[in-house]
């Protein structure tokens, strides 16, 4: 499935009113039209998934929105609904520092609508191409992710030259990750202090050493405020 992720900052005093409208969005005539889902999220203060924590791009983040489309229908048709849609929601947002992404979504393993997520935003490192990277993300390092315990695990891939059209488009800025590694739970702390955790998680980061430019990725947890999907 296709998604659209922003990652917006909310102009001055604003952050409520960015809220509600992101909220409203779903109600959109769009959405009904195109079989579309959203979820908006939350980022989580205090939080201990977050690195590195002190960032400027965390420090910016009021919301999370993401828009989903269902399995083969094209995104480009959609440009100019979209921006319509989204305009009274980005207006309130300060586009000069808000991001957004553009890719799809492959599932490994999911259990339901979960009420916490975690979004992992990584970067190849320069001596991989953009094929061995993925290659070796979605053929190897997966296995750290589906060994997870009590979380859901998505893959996300992005598309730089999309998202960079869209970003044009919407008046945001694109935000050039390869990729988003996705985990969703339903208790943080029972994902983080089970024995499983303690012994894979020093794995996954001795693996990631070998693919990943770990000093420029970022990752951050989020609460679920809506999402319009239904699961069963």
């Amino acid at each position: 499935m296709s998604k659209i992720v922003f990652y917006l900052h909310a102009h001055l005093d604003q952050s409520q009113a960015l809220l509600k409208a992101a909220l409203g969005l779903a109600s959109d005539g769009l959405f009904e039209r195109h079989g579309l889902h959203m979820a908006v999220m939350s980022p989580r203060s205090g939080d201990l998934l977050a690195v590195p924590a002190n960032s400027d791009f965390l420090a910016k983040l009021d919301l999370v929105v993401e828009i989903v489309f269902p399995l083969g229908q094209p995104v480009k048709p959609l440009h100019f609904e979209l921006r319509e849609a989204t305009s009274l929601m980005l207006g309130l947002a300060d586009r000069e520092q808000s991001f957004l992404v553009f890719g799809h979504q492959r599932t490994f393993q999911e259990s339901g609508k979960k009420l916490l997520r975690y979004h992992y935003l990584m970067f190849r490192r320069p001596d991989y191409s953009r094929a061995d990277y993925l290659d070796y993300y979605t053929h190897t390092h997966y296995l750290f992710g589906i060994a997870t315990p009590l979380a859901d695990y998505y893959q996300n891939y992005l598309d730089a030259e999309g998202g960079r059209e869209l970003a044009v488009l919407l008046r945001v800025n694109s935000f050039d990750a390869d990729n988003i590694s996705e985990l969703r739970f339903e208790r943080l702390e029972d994902y983080l202090f089970s024995d499983v955790i303690r012994e894979i998680a020093p794995q996954a980061a001795a693996d990631e050493e070998l693919f990943v430019d770990r000093n420029r990725c970022q990752s951050f947890s989020m609460d679920v405020l809506l999402d319009s999907r239904s699961y069963y």
